[in-house]
């Protein structure tokens, strides 16, 4: 089995309603790995990319912090399976007396490899079957769908407001707390309107 090394390349809007795709860049190749993941994974990930902290912790973020309270810390995710569409991960953690091996979706792993600056893997076969080589000289980005390709047509961007009601309340405080201190006001007006309205 070869292991090879993963970055987290870009987050775009998914095909289908309401999902993301991760996309996971092979570090020092071209080919790239898109994952498809919730809004609440692609929030968490984007944070954690641009190194954002909220007031109030998402769950990655407890996680996190709960684990570093007890000196554990990450090793590793590896990427081991795909099976039906689905990508299987583990995280490995370490303490001073363990090393532990825990089975995670991939995107929670990826979630919080970020947060402990640890590595991402993946079997080499799974990016042999799954991967997208990029090239150079095309226009077309990373881990799209080509171009060339007839049958695709861009999923319609979603208003903010039509943004805001696929959330639940927890991850409308959460993106509250970043558009805040973002001090994007309007889209904060908009994102309190609309807790307003569910309780």
């Amino acid at each position: 089995m070869v292991k090879i090394s993963l970055a987290v390349d870009e987050i775009i809007l998914g095909v289908t309603h309401g999902t993301y795709q991760l996309i996971l860049k092979e570090i020092g190749g071209k080919r790239r790995i898109p994952i498809v993941i919730g809004v609440p994974e692609a929030q968490s990930i984007a944070l954690a990319v641009e190194q954002k902290i909220l007031k109030r912790p998402n769950t990655h973020d407890l996680f996190f912090k709960t684990l570093n309270a007890f000196s554990i810390d990450m090793d590793e995710v590896f990427i081991h399976s795909l099976e039906e569409g689905v990508f299987y991960a583990r995280m490995v953690v370490v303490s001073q007396n363990d090393v532990i091996s825990i089975d995670s979706r991939t995107s929670d792993a990826v979630a919080l490899a970020i947060r402990f600056n640890a590595p991402i893997f993946i079997d080499e076969r799974i990016l042999v079957l799954a991967g997208i080589e990029s090239h150079a000289e095309e226009a077309d980005t990373p881990g799209r769908p080509s171009r060339q390709d007839q049958d695709f047509e861009p999923p319609k961007p979603k208003s903010f407001q039509e943004e805001l009601e696929l959330m639940s309340l927890d991850e409308l405080e959460n993106l509250l707390q970043v558009t805040i201190s973002e001090e994007d006001y309007t889209k904060a007006a908009l994102i309190r309107d609309e807790i307003a309205n569910r309780k």
